[in-house]
């Protein structure tokens, strides 16, 4: 039987600036996106009906609300499959990390369906459907290195980072629900502050390490970092053994750091490892 295998990989946010609350109660922001290659591997093949999911994760939702079970009845509904498919996730990205693990699962699922079934569906179709599905989708199922605007779900592609960036990841086991952290934003001093997205544009141009470490920025870190002060020096720990910049993923909490080279991402690694229990050296795809 036919069996499709796809990497289902994380991203980080290099910027993320809330620009101001919709009347649909969304938020509209600007983004710039980067794939890794800390990656969940997903396995579809043919079934007889409908859609079972497996996770080796007790904690991922596999019924009919979850997202990953949502993606595949869509595209199999939609396109109107008479057959089912079965689903396999092998769950690397820590759960509710501020890395898109779920959006980048629900990609995967479209992107294989579409070719287990060989539907010919182009990457503007799927990204259509993933806009129905989470505002990160339509990223997810682009990957690379891209600005997303308006609720987050519209995609700019832009140049590949070349040589690809060395990034420590860590990740301290705590989850935050990303509505809690819209909700109690304060717009009023977001708003004052700089939004740095020209020049993170201009950074990934040049293809200069130091500049883009210098220009990430994530409107959530204050909110956050107070609320949870561990994110602070998980940030200043980074910086400390020789990151170049440090920054908060999306509504966290993950923490990424970013290296001269592999060699000292690995120095950082082996100096904090025994502090924190979820990090990883990982590179941008």
């Amino acid at each position: 039987m036919k069996e499709i295998e796809i990497d289902s990989y994380s991203k980080i946010n290099l910027t993320l600036n809330i620009l101001g609350k919709r009347h649909d109660g969304y938020h509209n922001i600007e983004t710039i996106m980067q794939s890794i290659n800390l990656a969940d591997r997903i396995f579809i093949k043919e079934g007889k009906e409908g859609v079972k999911i497996k996770c080796s994760h007790p904690l991922v939702p596999v019924d009919t609300q979850s997202l990953a079970y949502r993606s595949a009845e869509k595209i199999l509904n939609r396109y109107r499959i008479v057959k089912g498919v079965e689903i396999e996730i092998d769950k690397k990205i820590p759960l509710a990390s501020g890395m898109a693990g779920g959006s980048a699962n629900s990609a995967s699922i479209l992107v294989g369906i579409n070719k287990l079934f060989a539907l010919n569906l182009s990457n503007k179709d799927l990204r259509g459907m993933g806009e129905e599905l989470g505002m990160d989708v339509p990223f997810c199922i682009q990957n690379g290195t891209a600005l997303a605007y308006h609720r987050g779900e519209k995609v700019i592609p832009l140049p590949p980072i070349n040589p690809p960036l060395w990034i420590i990841i860590i990740n301290p086991g705590f989850e935050i629900p990303t509505k809690w952290a819209y909700n109690n934003l304060d717009l009023s001093l977001i708003k004052k502050k700089k939004n740095n997205t020209k020049a993170m544009l201009e950074a990934l141009n040049e293809g200069e390490v130091r500049g883009i470490a210098k220009n990430l920025f994530n409107s959530f870190e204050g909110l956050i970092i107070k609320k949870y002060p561990e994110i602070g020096k998980i940030k200043d720990r980074l910086i400390e053994e020789g990151a170049l910049g440090a920054i908060m993923s999306g509504s966290g909490p993950t923490v990424f750091g970013i290296a001269q080279n592999k060699e000292q991402a690995l120095k950082i690694h082996k100096k904090l490892k025994s502090e924190y229990k979820s990090i990883w050296v990982v590179q941008t795809v």
